[in-house]
This record gives C-alpha cells, sequence and structure tokens, in this order.
C-alpha cells in the first residue's frame, strides 16, 4: 500500500531568528535536509510546502524524483491543506521540520498502530506540574501527554475532516488532531520520546546540536 510523507517547511522561524525554518543549519545540514532524509526510508514520496519565495531554493536544495514541492500557507493549518490537496495515497505521514530527531522505529509503530485505529501521534507523558498564568495548577505530572510529530493517518480521515471546514477565514489555527477527529477517526497514541525535540527557540537549536553531538 502506498504511503506518502508530508512535510510542513513553509515557517518564517521568526521565534528562532535564523531565517526560514527550513534553511536553518544543525551541524552543517539544513533541517530540511534532515527531515527529508528521515521520512524518505518509510514512504514512496514526499511532499514539502515551503514559502513562495523559497520554492527555487528548496528544489536547488533537494533534488530527488521523490520529492515535491508545494507552496505554503499563511498558516499551519493552511499549508496542511495545501500538502493534503496534492497527497494522493491512501497512507499518509504528516511531519515538520522542526522534528530532526524522528527515529525510524518510531514511524515504524506509529504506521502499525495507524493501521488498527486511522491514525496515531507519539505523546511524551509530562514530567513537570502544569499551571494556568496566574498560579493554578492544571495538571500533575503523569495526568497528560504532550503531542509531537509525525502523525500517520488515513487519507480519507483528514479529507473528510476539512471538508465540514470552510476554505478560509477560520478564527483559529486548528489541531491537526482535531481535523481527523471531525473526519470521524481519534488519534491513538504512541510512546513519544524526549529525544525528538521541537526546534523553535535558540535554546531548542543549541539542545538539538548538544544530541548530535552525543549520538555522532
Amino acid at each position: 500500500m502506498r504511503i506518502q510523507g508530508l512535510l510542513q517547511a513553509a515557517g518564517s522561524g521568526t521565534r528562532l531568528g535564523q531565517g526560514p525554518k527550513a534553511f536553518v543549519a544543525l551541524a552543517g545540514r539544513t533541517l530540511l535536509e534532515r527531515a527529508v532524509d528521515r521520512l524518505l526510508p518509510a514512504v514512496d514520496s514526499i511532499i514539502v510546502a515551503v514559502a513562495a519565495a523559497d520554492l527555487e531554493r528548496a528544489r536547488a536544495l533537494i533534488r530527488d524524483e521523490r520529492v515535491a514541492f508545494v507552496e505554503g500557507a499563511a498558516t499551519r493549518s493552511g499549508t496542511t491543506r495545501r500538502l493534503m490537496a496534492q497527497a494522493t495515497a491512501p497512507w499518509l505521514i504528516l511531519h515538520d521540520v522542526v522534528h530532526p530527531f524522528a527515529a525510524p522505529e518510531l514511524l515504524r509503530a506509529l504506521l502499525q498502530q495507524a493501521h488498527v485505529s486511522g491514525a496515531a501521534a507519539p505523546g511524551l507523558v509530562n514530567a513537570e506540574f502544569l499551571y494556568t498564568r496566574s498560579g493554578e495548577l492544571l495538571h500533575p505530572p503523569g495526568a497528560v501527554l504532550i503531542g509531537q510529530k509525525p502523525v500517520a493517518f488515513r487519507r480519507d480521515a483528514a479529507c473528510a475532516g476539512y471538508e465540514t471546514l470552510p476554505e478560509d477565514g477560520l478564527d483559529s489555527d486548528p489541531s491537526f488532531l482535531d481535523i481527523l477527529a471531525l473526519g470521524g477517526v481519534k488519534t491513538a497514541f504512541v510512546p513519544g520520546s524526549a529525544v525528538n525535540v521541537k526546534i523553535t527557540t535558540p535554546d531548542d537549536l543549541r539542545l538539538a546540536e548538544a544530541l548530535l553531538a552525543l549520538t555522532d
């Protein structure tokens, strides 16, 4: 059965402060290159969404006939919707360039669980007390999961979810798991990993560099 990867790479990287996220270097290689390398062994092809101004730069960086590029949107959900419009495989893996350490065994576990439940995502058990900004306790350690990427899912579920929403004008940027729920699929969680870091700030990038130094 065919599987396609959908890669979110259109973020501006404002909080990181090094230009578009896709081209931020981690130990000499861009986040885009690292994400493509992680996905390709698990899928038949990849569709990458980057900002319109970066399309040619991305194509020059990734010269693989299995990888195609589309223009991203102003929001994460809008970008995902554009990726979905180009997808044709019955099973998809949605990933983001800001997660450069998604392990092969995680991808396998996600696909196995998705074939059972329709969709699967990594969930990292929260180990801290969570409070509101005013200091009220929300959740003790172990009570909630932190959702990570990638997400493996049935294409028809995501399409059905997006069909319930307007083409534009959404008041907020919905979670992709909410989109799947609108399409009739409740996402199951597989164990996430603290090593599967999300690079959003300069501190995250320094942590990722340290992790690479330990594993190389």
